[in-house]
């Protein structure tokens, strides 16, 4: 399998300086700042926590619908989102937790049955194991109504 790249720029102090992220080579570009990344005031610009959770709930949907797979129930869509916390610990910027929120569109299984394949599913998923250090993954699934 191909190595996969993404980079960043930095300007100026951390404070009042700005970067600039890029996935790929150039499929995808944005801004970054202090602010973006440590305040609710993201003023056009993104960070790196929304890049992770994007790239959680895109693999972890890839996850899913593969458990589904091979239970034999082919899921006609999964929809994951996903929230990235940070916060402070021991004084410095942690992610913590991870939340995912996942709802599948499938015949042949309950709710019970789901959530176990979700859970499943993010073990499986390369992306949650990448993220080990992080103190809690938690995912919650539930059939499309």
């Amino acid at each position: 399998m191909a190595a996969r790249t993404g980079s960043a720029n930095w300007t100026g102090d951390l404070q009042d300086g700005s970067g600039r992220l890029v996935v790929g080579p150039k499929r995808w570009e944005a801004d970054y700042s202090f602010r973006s990344r440590f305040t609710d005031d993201a003023v056009g610009a993104t960070n790196p926590e929304e890049l992770l959770a994007a790239a959680h709930a895109g693999c972890f949907s890839m996850s899913l619908t593969h458990v589904l797979t091979q239970a034999g129930s082919v899921p006609r869509s999964v929809a994951t989102s996903a929230r990235v916390r940070l916060r402070p610990v021991d004084g410095l910027p942690t992610i913590d937790l991870v939340e995912l929120d996942t709802t599948v569109d499938v015949d042949g299984v309950d709710e019970a049955a789901l959530q176990k394949h979700a859970e499943a599913a993010e073990a499986g998923c390369a992306v949650s194991r990448a993220l080990t250090g992080v103190a809690e993954i938690r995912v919650t699934a539930r059939r499309q109504p």
